[in-house]
């Protein structure tokens, strides 16, 4: 239950700092791209945490909110599409889909 709380609420945030205007974001996350690898990647793990019997599914969703994240620059005032960024932010996701899944087969083998 908390993995699902966790992962909705990332992708919330994800939304929320999507719409935000350049300027009001915290000007050191912009430069290191930590605002685009470290979210996507959470979200994408947290998502496989959350439905693991789902896991197209859930990496569908992923990367889909990943990709319109950037691609929202286009109908956003004070935005530029970069592909660069887009590229980024489904690597970092597809990243984290994957740690979530070997994470999950780990725990399952534990067991």
């Amino acid at each position: 239950m908390l993995a699902h709380a966790l992962a909705w609420t990332v992708l919330g945030l994800i939304v929320l700092t999507t719409v935000v205007p350049v300027r009001a974001k915290y000007p050191l996350m912009a430069m290191a791209n930590i605002d685009s690898v470290v979210p996507f990647g959470l979200l994408g793990f947290l998502f496989v945490m959350a439905y693991p019997e789902d896991r197209r599914i859930t990496a569908l969703v992923c990367i889909v909110a990943a990709a319109a994240s950037e691609s929202l620059a286009l109908i956003l005032p004070e935005k530029c599409l970069r592909i660069e960024r887009a590229i980024l932010k489904v690597l970092a996701t597809v990243g984290g889909l994957l740690l979530g899944a070997l994470f999950m087969e780990c725990t399952l083998q534990a067991w």
